[in-house]
């Protein structure tokens, strides 16, 4: 089920996507559940919005043993412009899948890491390649995510592909020769809520970090992941 937070006459709400329509909720799922208005409106009438804004953090994970956290100021969502700080020079993008937790996970085991997640979305993740790690991804607008969530998992959801305007430079599957998605976002769960308690709303970005690519003013760039989306982000530099 695709899950989308999205602006409509004057009103932020959220809809199950239909084909080509929004079956409108009462309210936000992950805490009300999937109780309908009975309204629809069109897609084509609506703004997409990043269909979560986390209300404690985003993990993002850049190693087996290693998480750094950035600031939920630094989420936008579709079509909304990644703006490149005066501060850096060198600004990187790398697409990843985003983790969205359901339901409180603290020391959760892989064997009941899921059972936490409420579902998944794209995730463009914007670093200052030449500022301190702390500050790399903090920036306002570093984020995108979107354009939906999807609730139900499938190994359909690996590929993903990265495009700056049309040049692509991503093409890649977070499964591996050893490992399936699946496994790889249990590891990623359970890891995270060792550290830190997870609570809902919470996004991990299940990487990877290996394939970044510059971004200058006047670039777009595209991620796509197979089963999720598309989601598509203009780059600016202010005057």
């Amino acid at each position: 089920m695709k899950i989308a937070r999205y602006s409509y006459q004057g009103a932020i709400a959220f809809g199950i996507v239909d084909g080509d329509e929004l079956v409108v909720l009462t309210n936000d799922p992950m805490f009300a559940g999937f109780d309908t208005t009975g309204d629809r409106v069109a897609l084509a009438d609506v703004k997409l919005l990043a269909p979560v804004i986390p209300r404690s953090k985003i993990v993002a994970v850049v190693s087996a043993e290693a998480f750094v956290l950035r600031p939920n100021t630094a989420v936008v969502g579709p079509g909304d412009a990644i703006v490149l700080p005066a501060a850096s020079s060198r600004v990187e993008v790398d697409g990843q899948l985003a983790i969205v937790i359901g339901k409180i996970a603290k020391n959760v085991s892989a064997a009941d890491a899921l059972g936490r997640v409420f579902g998944y979305t794209v995730a463009t993740v914007v670093t200052a390649a030449d500022l301190a790690s702390g500050l790399a991804g903090a920036f306002d607008t570093f984020l995108p995510l979107g354009p939906v969530v999807e609730t139900e998992f499938d190994e359909a959801l690996s590929p993903l592909r990265g495009l700056i305007n049309d040049e692509e430079f991503q093409a890649l599957s977070l499964g591996d020769d050893d490992r399936t998605t699946e496994d790889v976002v249990a590891a990623l769960v359970a890891f995270a809520s060792s550290v830190s308690t997870l609570l809902p709303g919470d996004v991990i970005l299940a990487g990877p970090l290996d394939t970044p690519a510059d971004v200058v003013d006047g670039d777009t760039v595209t991620v796509s992941i197979a089963g999720i989306g598309t989601l598509v982000n203009p780059v600016v530099r202010p005057a």
